[in-house]
């Protein structure tokens, strides 16, 4: 609904629609809910979904840019995606690449949950520390705790010992730690 009302507004303000404030461009969002599926959130998955099929990814090739949502070229954007869109606007899009590492720019969304005094959704430049992340942002282990493992980016990435968490969380640092950073879900377990 919260989105719903945010797309109506954008058309009642002149942002989406036809010949956007006289620019001859056309632009229309439909929002869809979705069965909420975890697999779901990855791009071939909706695209079927959004077809009435069961959500399960495509096998590719083809791409979903040649061959996606009925057999049209689609482009499909997340909403962590269009939520930097923006503040690149903003500042701009060479400013917004600085942010980060050199090969993996920007911010992400890290959600910091499990054995944290602090756990919550933060927004933090790509390639910040995870032993920062744990200990500064999310405020440490609870009630003198031992650190045991973390979980770097979601259930799908291997289990990293605390001997190994003083990396940069991006794709290349995470990667070298002989894991990978998938969601930006970051699970702390103490030694319990």
């Amino acid at each position: 609904k919260i989105m719903e009302r945010a797309v109506a507004e954008a058309y009642e303000k002149g942002f989406l629609g036809k010949n956007i404030f006289g620019s001859g461009i056309d632009l229309d969002v439909v929002t869809q809910t979705g069965a909420g599926a975890y697999e779901v959130g990855e791009e071939s998955a909706l695209m079927e979904s959004l077809e009435g099929k069961r959500g399960i990814p495509r096998i590719r090739p083809p791409f979903p840019a040649v061959v996606g949502l009925y057999g049209g070229p689609t482009i499909i954007n997340n909403a962590e995606t269009i939520a930097t869109v923006p503040h690149i606007f903003r500042i701009g899009a060479a400013e917004y690449a600085k942010i980060g590492t050199e090969r993996n720019g920007g911010t992400r969304l890290f959600c910091l949950s499990g054995h944290l005094n602090r756990p919550g959704v933060y927004e933090l430049p790509m390639g910040y520390n995870l032993k920062k992340m744990i200990y500064e942002v999310g405020g440490g282990i609870p009630n003198g705790k031992k650190l045991k493992a973390v979980v770097p980016g979601g259930s799908s990435t291997p289990v990293l010992l605390p001997e190994e968490i003083d990396i940069g969380m991006d794709f290349d640092q995470v990667g070298k730690a002989g894991s990978m950073l998938g969601s930006g879900g970051v699970v702390v377990l103490d030694e319990t």
